[in-house]
């Protein structure tokens, strides 16, 4: 089982993008002795303080305010014409908010019900966020979300979202991810050894999986003893002579 470490965010449109690219590459790999166990972990860009985001501006007015305009429509372009190519749905436009309490249940969902339930929860994440342009920090709109996929009920939902569990585990994912100088996303880490930064091609991913199918390389066999060797034990037997 190799490890796929995914630290994302669930407001970016790249890693909306990266992460269909992901899971096509694995999906092309079925044949391949090889499965993954993939793990999204949170990240964090925006400034905690920053009030901007929090009116929750739309997206294009947002990347206005950051890049300019000129600038922040060259950025859309590109990412619609790559959300097209990866075969995904872009709205006109969305809303760009605090991501903290989606973090927290997508944490959540890989410690009750592993890849397949956080997968199943991102993935209705990034389509209401990209496809659907909606606001995915609505609590209501993650109460029904956990519901949906059987990771909570709504009561527990409720409850969860007004505490602070799995806060701390966000907060160390975040950190973790700072320490080992992810500086942005989408990040993929294979195995704690191969790092992939950006979106990249799904012939990439289907080249490294190939190679994580490889079986390992048999051990060198110990060269001969000759006569000299000194480390010959000393119960060999003598040599016959013909």
């Amino acid at each position: 089982m190799s490890t796929l470490i995914t630290p994302s965010r669930q407001i970016c449109t790249f890693c909306y993008i990266g992460n269909k690219v992901l899971y096509d590459a694995i999906e092309a790999c079925r044949d391949l002795p090889v499965r993954f166990d993939v793990e999204f972990r949170p990240f964090a860009l925006i400034c905690a303080t920053s009030p901007h985001v929090d009116k929750k501006p739309s997206r294009r007015e947002y990347l206005a305010h950051k890049f300019g305009q000129h600038h922040s429509e060259a950025k859309l372009k590109v990412a619609y014409e790559m959300a097209q190519k990866a075969g995904l749905e872009m709205a006109e436009d969305g809303i760009i908010c605090r991501p903290n309490l989606a973090h927290r249940l997508a944490v959540k969902a890989y410690q009750v019900g592993g890849q397949d339930m956080q997968r199943e929860f991102n993935d209705l994440i990034f389509r209401a966020a990209f496809a659907e342009g909606r606001d995915i920090s609505d609590f209501n709109f993650l109460v029904e979300t956990a519901a949906q996929i059987g990771l909570l009920n709504k009561e527990k939902a409720s409850e969860f979202l007004r505490s602070t569990e799995c806060q701390d585990c966000v907060d160390k994912m975040i950190d973790a991810a700072k320490a080992n100088q992810v500086n942005g996303v989408p990040f993929i880490i294979i195995d704690g050894k191969w790092a992939l930064n950006g979106v990249q091609p799904k012939e990439c991913y289907i080249q490294i999986f190939r190679k994580l199918a490889l079986p390992p390389p048999e051990p060198l066999a110990p060269p001969p003893r000759s006569c000299n060797d000194r480390r010959a034990s000393i119960g060999s037997p003598a040599l016959s002579v013909q």
